[in-house]
This record gives structure tokens, C-alpha cells and sequence, in this order.
């Protein structure tokens, strides 16, 4: 009986061969899953949809406060007509607009530290820079749509009910007209919440972030009518809420040429998201 010997080959051949090593996601992928994830979670805060009332609310008080502007001009005399100030809904209504859709994204992160659902998201997602790039990305995105649908509608009712009365009430006697001004406070209500956002992955706290953000978009704005005129104009024109007819280009008292108020706000957006990105870099997240 012929005894079988076993050869390395053989016996290499029979042995189960190693698992492959799992391939490693790629960056890309992991990318747009954050980006899924962080969606997911902003639709099911109850402060999300709490903000974008207090958009939709605003919008309304602004419609009625123009409309009784407008019967007020409707009753004047013709010589009074001429004095009165020009019905732009981005002087009332934007500035709360730009706070209640900043603060979306300031809860993007800090209602994590709130909940300490922080350490979570980073076992989900290890890489910091995705975490938060993933974050920024979300919050541009709501500032863009909900930024446009709100201005779209200030407009919209300004429109309607100024119809076909002259200036200077009127600041837009064709729709096109309104164009660089609707674009520009868009872009405004974006870049607002991604300050918020920055601002909140820096300060970790909710109410640090809303505090900071109030004060940027509505006491700031207040505040600066009270100084003396060389300084008011000086502070009024790099304020984020002054920013849109300095971007639009339209008439205005400020100081700041289109390519300036560019300038201040990509220097906005730097600052707070760098400032937030390094601190949430450095900073343990637990």
C-alpha cells in the first residue's frame, strides 16, 4: 500500500486561502454618507423646524408692516410722497431671517455637545475633516434654499403689493431689477449659517452661539445707529445684514464697493468656519 507524502505544494493547495483585506472606503463615500447622516439628523431636531417658523413668521410681519406702509403712502399728500423711505423688505425682515436660519446651523453641532451625541458622530465618522466638512456642507445648503425660499417670498409680497407705484417706495419698477439684491441676501442668509455653524463648533454651547450670533445680525446693527456719524457708517458697512445692497450694488449710504463688500464677507466665512474647523480639530470632542 503505496503511502501518500505530503508536499509543500500540495498541502498549500489544500489549505483555505486568507480573507482579502476589507477595502477602506473611499474618502468620497464617506463623504457623502456624512453628508446623508448630518441631513437625517437636522430634520429630526424639533429646534429645525422651530426656527423655520420663526422665519415664516417674520416674513408675515414684514408683508403686514409694508402693507400698512403702503396705505399709509396711498393717503399721503403728493408732496409727503416723496419723503418717504423706500419699501425694501431687507431692511425688517432679512435680519431676523438670517438669525432663525443661522441658528439651524449653530444646532448642528452644538445640540451634539448638548446631548453627547458628539462621540457617537465621531465613531461614525473617525476623520475629522469630513465630520465637519460634511457639517459646513449642510449648513450652506440650508442657508442657500431656506435663505432663497424666505427672500423669494419678502420680495414677492413687496412686489405685489407696491405694484405699479413710483419711487422712491418703490426701489424696483421692473421685477429684474430686484434680481441683485434677492441674490445677494440669499447669499447673506448662507454665509450667516455657516458663521452660526463655526461659531458653534467654537463655542460648543448653544446658548454661547445664539447669544453671539444675535449680537452679530440684530444688536450690532442697532447699536452702530448710535455712534457718532464718521464711526456709524465705518461699523454699519461691515455688518452682515448691511452687507446685501453693498453686494447688490443698489443705492446705499455704506462705504463699501461691491468688490469690498466681497471681500469682508468671504473674510466672515473664513474666520468663523477656520476658527471653528481648528478649534474642533485640536480640541477633544467628548
Amino acid at each position: 500500500m503505496t503511502i501518500l507524502q505530503n508536499r509543500p505544494d500540495t498541502a498549500a493547495a489544500a489549505a483555505p486561502a486568507a480573507p482579502a483585506p476589507a477595502a477602506a472606503p473611499r474618502r468620497s463615500g464617506a463623504f457623502r454618507d456624512a453628508i446623508a447622516a448630518e441631513f437625517m439628523k437636522v430634520r429630526t431636531l424639533r429646534s429645525t423646524w422651530a426656527f423655520l417658523a420663526g422665519g415664516v413668521a417674520v416674513t408675515a410681519l414684514g408683508a403686514l408692516i409694508l402693507l400698512m406702509l403702503v396705505q399709509s403712502y396711498d393717503a399721503a399728500s403728493a408732496a409727503d410722497k416723496q419723503n418717504y423711505e423706500t419699501a425694501d423688505p431687507t431692511v425688517v425682515t432679512m435680519p431676523f431671517v438670517m438669525f432663525f436660519v443661522g441658528a439651524i446651523g449653530a444646532m448642528l453641532i452644538t445640540s451634539e455637545y448638548t446631548t453627547r451625541s458628539i462621540g457617537p458622530a465621531r465613531l461614525a465618522v473617525p476623520q475629522k475633516r469630513i465630520l465637519i466638512g460634511a457639517k459646513a456642507t449642510v449648513a450652506a445648503l440650508i442657508g442657500l434654499v431656506a435663505g432663497g425660499l424666505f427672500a423669494g417670498l419678502a420680495f414677492l409680497d413687496a412686489k405685489l403689493m407696491l405694484g405699479d407705484r413710483p419711487q422712491p417706495i418703490n426701489p424696483w419698477p421692473q421685477w429684474t431689477d430686484a434680481m441683485p439684491t434677492l441674490l445677494s441676501a440669499t447669499l447673506i442668509v448662507t454665509v450667516t449659517t455657516l458663521i452660526a455653524m463655526g461659531l458653534g463648533t467654537l463655542l460648543r454651547s448653544t446658548a454661547a452661539a445664539l447669544t453671539t450670533l444675535g449680537a452679530l445680525v440684530l444688536v450690532a446693527p442697532v447699536f452702530a445707529h448710535f455712534l457718532p456719524d464718521v464711526w456709524q457708517l465705518r461699523l454699519a458697512s461691515i455688518l452682515l445684514p448691511n452687507l446685501t445692497h453693498q453686494l447688490a450694488g443698489s443705492n446705499h449710504p455704506y462705504l463699501l464697493s461691491q468688490a469690498g463688500a466681497a471681500a469682508v464677507t468671504a473674510a466672515y466665512v473664513l474666520l468663523a468656519v477656520g476658527a471653528g474647523a481648528l478649534a474642533f480639530r485640536r480640541r477633544d470632542t467628548t
